[in-house]
């Protein structure tokens, strides 16, 4: 212990005694140690910590699939109450199998009523979690009854927000949806479920499904979420489907909508693993990425030690001489080396707590448990492992040369004439290197990112978005139970927004692009004639909206017109498709005059939908997302038979200035029809699109800032390498010139040093580039892993800034005074 305090305090005397040297590292490490702490925060809360849950890994999602849909079949479906009671009943592997349904609702609060995501669940799904509520009780079986009162479990937020905290809010009734509702508990505080939707749910009430009178089996709309039976693993359960699947499609007629292994099969994955699925790929990438640059900065640190050793080598050799073995040398650089590490580290923690609240601001959605991400105590254990690995690391560095080199000819030195070991020099240009190829590969990726972002910014959405302003409203079922009232409102709300001053039009759609969930609604179509590998009569999107819809949203018109006055309630049915719809179902031809049948009356018995007539086609508008190709969409009038009895929809309006400034217009107008209906989600039509790509966006802000930091730290490396060499090499260049060498030939000298250096890192780089990228294809969007483009700029650019690095020093060494040279030697 004594050995291990005066080392201590040896190291302190010596990073004390050279505060250039200490800073410089110190700032190297905390860049390193502090992004990588960062990054791991994230991993820790997003993919390693369980969800708050009883027994998380118990916790299974089901859904179900056609494997057979064109395009690579419906994946991850819903699945419809029928299915849900028979695979309650029928499987043997849950504890519990409980279902919901996320859905906007209207709750009326103390003074005004609020517009909240909802979730209907079934009566045993929130004991199923193992949760307890902060106050009251938990949704039961009995609740979920169809013939029980109303009840519902509201989030902590919501009771804080709406009900302003009232601490006697159980039992109080309040009106959701237009329907009195007793609250019957407050769920503890920080609470999710389902966990990782964008739009929390803030509000829990039975599902309430009959048994007697499920509905259609083709009627897919609900979530299901099972807990194994102690003892049953996920894989045991999937095998118990499979088998279900087969003993029921043996069973199977024609049109049956039955369970088939081939047709309709179930899947079923561990709920925590479908939260951070879609995440893992990139949140991996970003550890990658810092951990290069902590990589980089434990070889500059290194590289600042070896230097500082060379230096020292006359204080080591006497070392050395007095009886110091290899083994207490390497004892003190491995403090010194903690010592500068623990500094980084603890600089580190506030730049990683500093970044981490930026990520929760900048996250907009991006991250699912983005709420949870902070630093605990397995945070803070891997700073210590980090700090503790990396200060051993590069404090190793310096005894390797120390090792090789002959320390007794130290001895023999003077102060002036001591000089670098070739050895010592060509590990150093080895680290450098090293460095400057882990920053190209850095480079590349972010290069390929950015290309990637680039190009989704390119892509046409198929409307203008500028000077578009939109909101969501809800009419409650309590209030609007006939369809009558239903497009009365919208009929009144229309008239009073196309008046409002400062806009050029408005209009009312049900579903607002450039990403929304799917319809897969089954459509008649007439004519049709199915053939092996080509369509269903299945269409993705449904879309009601009133006839200004198109004008609005900047959509246009690419054959036949749009709607008008002639399209009321009365006259011939009509519709409007998308191109991808035309091309589908029509290929070349022209699909105006022909006629479709939403709800497909043909192809489910009993509803009563009538023949649409086609009259236009409009381009295509993005609907499955910026990056995804566009579904198959029909536009249908709200003031006709398929589009009458809507009952949410989007208000847009473009404005002849600032669209925000309308938000308040419409509330007013709101108001004045029905004031227990509010107005939310109020959005520029920019916002919305930025949102749809606020996750390429966030991974490629955090890859440029890693990167960035990669290539200063690498830079200030190699700068470093050229600069000590040429303080080594003063004197044998004021030889030189006294004995006739031009300073053009000494900037030559030691400018190839700098060439040999950046091209063995440039090619190093490139090489495991082409190699590491590949497995961040998933995260690009039109642009390949071995993209050319960026394989020909991002090493051009690397090596400008490495020789503009290594041409500082150079030029200074052109500036050495022959005759000083000439006197000292």
């Amino acid at each position: 212990m004594d050995n291990f305090w005066m080392d201590l305090r040896h190291a302190v005397r010596m990073l004390r005694k050279n505060p250039s040297f200490t800073i410089a590292a110190v700032l190297c490490l905390t860049l390193g140690i502090g992004a990588t702490t960062g990054i791991f925060s994230v991993i820790n809360a997003v993919l390693l910590r369980p969800l708050a849950y009883k027994q998380p890994e118990r916790l299974v999602r089901v859904y179900t699939e056609f494997p057979t849909f064109p395009n690579g079949g419906l994946r991850k479906f819903w699945t419809s109450p029928p299915e849900f009671f028979d695979l309650k009943r029928d499987t043997k592997s849950w504890e519990t199998l409980d279902a919901w349904v996320n859905g906007g609702t209207n709750v009326a609060g103390l003074t005004q009523p609020v517009r909240v995501t909802a979730s209907n669940v079934s009566g045993g799904l929130l004991n199923a979690l193992g949760v307890s509520p902060a106050m009251g009780r938990l949704i039961t079986p009995a609740d979920d009854d169809p013939a029980a009162a109303a009840t519902a479990d509201i989030s902590y937020g919501l009771w804080k927000s709406a009900f302003g905290g009232d601490p006697n809010v159980v039992g109080r009734t309040t009106t959701v949806d237009g329907q009195t509702c007793t609250i019957i508990g407050v769920m503890p505080r920080g609470f999710e479920f389902p966990p990782g939707e964008v739009d929390k749910p803030e509000l829990w009430t039975p599902l309430q499904l009959d048994p007697i009178k499920p509905g259609s089996r083709g009627s897919h709309y609900l979530y299901l979420l099972g807990r194994l039976k102690p003892g049953v693993t996920p894989q045991q359960a999937q095998a118990e489907f499979e088998a279900y699947e087969t003993a029921t499609g043996e069973k199977a007629t024609p049109k049956s909508h039955a369970f088939h292994p081939k047709s309709h099969t179930i899947v079923s994955y561990p709920l925590q693993a479908e939260v951070v699925g879609s995440v893992r790929p990139a949140l991996i990438m970003l550890l990658a990425a810092v951990g290069f640059v902590l990589l980089i900065a434990c070889v500059n640190v290194a590289n600042l030690l070896l230097a500082r050793a060379e230096a020292r080598r006359r204080e080591i050799a006497i070392r050395s001489a007095l009886g110091a073995d290899l083994w207490r040398l390497a004892r003190q650089f491995i403090t010194e080396g903690v010592l500068l590490s623990a500094c980084g580290a603890m600089l580190g923690l506030i730049l990683a707590y500093g970044s981490l609240r930026l990520i929760k601001l900048t996250n907009a959605g991006s991250l699912p448990r983005a709420a949870e991400i902070g630093i605990d105590m397995r945070v803070l254990l891997f700073t210590i492992a980090a700090t503790v690995l990396t200060g051993v690391l590069f404090g190793l560095a310096p005894i390797l040369t120390v090792a090789i080199q002959n320390l007794h000819d130290s001895l023999k030195d003077t102060v002036g004439a001591s000089t670098a070991s070739g050895s010592a020099q060509n590990f150093r240009r080895i680290l450098v290197s090293g460095e400057l190829a882990m920053a190209l590969v850095l480079l590349i990726g972010c290069g390929l990112m950015i290309r990637g972002f680039w190009k989704l910014q390119q892509v046409h959405t198929g409307m203008s978005a500028a000077n578009v302003v939109t909101m969501k409203l809800a009419l409650s079922s309590g209030s609007y139970a006939k369809k009558e009232d239903m497009d009365q409102f919208w009929r009144r709300l229309e008239e009073k927004i196309t008046r409002l001053p400062g806009i050029q039009s408005a209009a009312i759609g049900s579903g607002l692009p450039p990403m929304r969930p799917p319809n897969m609604n089954d459509t008649l179509i007439e004519g049709f004639v199915p053939r092996k590998d080509g369509p269903i009569q299945n269409v993705d999107y449904y879309n009601v909206v009133s006839r200004d819809f198109f004008k609005t949203m900047g959509i246009r018109v690419m054959e036949g017109r749009l709607f008008d006055e002639r399209d009321m309630q009365g006259s011939p049915d009509v519709v409007i498709v998308n191109q991808t719809m035309a091309r589908t179902f029509w290929g070349n031809e022209s699909p105006l005059g022909r006629r479709i049948q939403p709800g497909a009356r043909g192809l489910n018995p009993g509803q009563n939908s009538p023949w649409c007539t086609i009259v236009g086609v409009v381009e295509d508008v993005k609907n499955a997302g910026i990056d995804r190709p566009t579904g198959t969409e029909i536009f249908l009038p709200y003031t006709q038979t398929d589009g009458s009895g809507t009952t949410s929809a989007s208000v847009f309006l473009r404005a002849q200035g600032d669209p925000r400034s309308l938000a308040n217009a419409v509330r007013s107008e709101v108001r004045s029809i029905d004031p227990a209906i509010p107005v939310a989600d109020v959005q520029t039509m920019d916002e919305v699109l930025a949102a749809a790509q606020s996750r390429p966006k966030f991974l490629t802000l955090l890859l440029m800032l890693f990167s960035g930091v990669a290539l200063i730290i690498a830079t200030v490396g190699i700068y470093g390498v050229i600069s000590y060499s040429v303080a080594q090499r003063s004197k044998e260049f004021g030889l030189r010139m006294a004995l006739g060498a031009q300073r053009s030939d000494v900037l030559g000298l030691v400018m190839r040093q700098g060439v040999v250096l950046t091209a063995i890192g440039v090619i190093a780089g490139v090489g495991a580039a082409l190699g590491l990228t590949r497995l961040m294809a998933s995260l690009l969007f039109g642009v390949q892993p071995t993209d050319a483009l960026t394989y020909l700029c991002v090493p051009a650019l690397l090596a400008v800034v490495a020789l503009l690095a290594s041409y500082i020093p150079a030029r200074r060494a052109t500036q050495v005074d022959p005759m000083k040279a000439l006197r000292y030697e």
